[in-house]
């Protein structure tokens, strides 16, 4: 199995370029269709107009120059591409963008950066496609990513029906890397040692073609994101597969606790599935 329809979500930001650059990449790899996807709500930064004709003229006309850019780019890159506008307010924006990713194998999504205006904005959209979707997530760090295709993954196993999708979910990835870790953090986890199951995790993954190796933690004293991050960079990971959590009937909020803390912090790709 492979990936054959992405969809790259596209904004105002300065992370574009990376983004797109690493979108046709893998749908290179994959031998995908990638769709590039922007909100027309999105006010130009030094936009002044009050009138609201005038100012939804300026938000859509600045929200096709976003997509022509992204065909000029993945013209160049040999990429098969298309694209789509979602109009609407913020809120029901990012509602029609969870409903849009739901004819997708995979969307790209980006991290937000908190030193910027739109970043809130960015995590509504991204809690919407996670709980809304039923699509896996692959977010970029606005930093971009030193590697894709990726050769090496960390997958945060707790045993939970989350991290299960998430795993299944990227394994076009899995398949053919060099390098897949399964990182158990023990003394954390809400899953009993014994229910893990960490070996048959193992074999069920050589049968697709995945040799992975389990790296087993101890938390101690320290938090469960730091050690994530340090094993991601001790180990050279390309990318995260982990769960995502959150209960839309509850309004509980996807980014909250370890997701949130590895969201903010991401050094590489992160992949997660509700």
């Amino acid at each position: 199995m492979q990936y054959k329809d992405i969809l790259l979500y596209i904004d105002d930001g300065n992370s574009n370029a990376a983004r797109m650059k690493s979108g046709f990449a893998l749908a290179k790899n994959q031998g995908a269709t990638i769709t590039g996807v922007t909100l027309a709500v999105m006010k130009p930064a030094r936009t002044r107009a009050t009138d609201a004709d005038e100012l939804k003229r300026i938000c859509d006309q600045a929200a096709q120059e976003r997509l022509d850019d992204f065909m000029s780019a993945a013209k160049k890159a040999g990429v098969p591409a298309r694209t789509h506008i979602i109009y609407g307010n913020r809120s029901a924006s990012a509602k029609k963008m969870a409903k849009y990713a739901r004819n997708f194998d995979l969307v790209m999504l980006r991290q937000a950066n908190h030193d910027v205006e739109n970043a809130s904005l960015v995590e509504e959209v991204a809690e919407s496609v996670i709980l809304l979707s039923g699509r896996p997530v692959f977010f970029m760090p606005y930093i971009g990513a030193h590697r894709i295709p990726c050769k090496k993954a960390a997958i945060a196993w707790d045993g939970t029906p989350a991290a299960s999708r998430s795993l299944h979910d990227a394994l076009p990835l899995l398949v053919g890397m060099d390098e897949v870790m399964i990182l158990i953090i023990e003394g954390k986890t809400k899953t009993a040692k014994g229910e893990l199951l960490a070996d048959e995790l193992s074999r069920h993954l050589k049968s697709h073609g995945v040799n992975a190796v389990v790296n087993r933690q101890t938390a101690g004293s320290v938090d469960v994101p730091t050690i994530i991050l340090n094993e991601i960079a001790d180990n050279d990971i390309d990318i995260l597969i982990m769960g995502g959590y959150g209960t839309p009937s509850l309004k509980q909020k996807i980014f909250g606790g370890v997701t949130r803390t590895l969201l903010n912090s991401m050094i590489v790709p992160v992949m997660m599935s509700h």
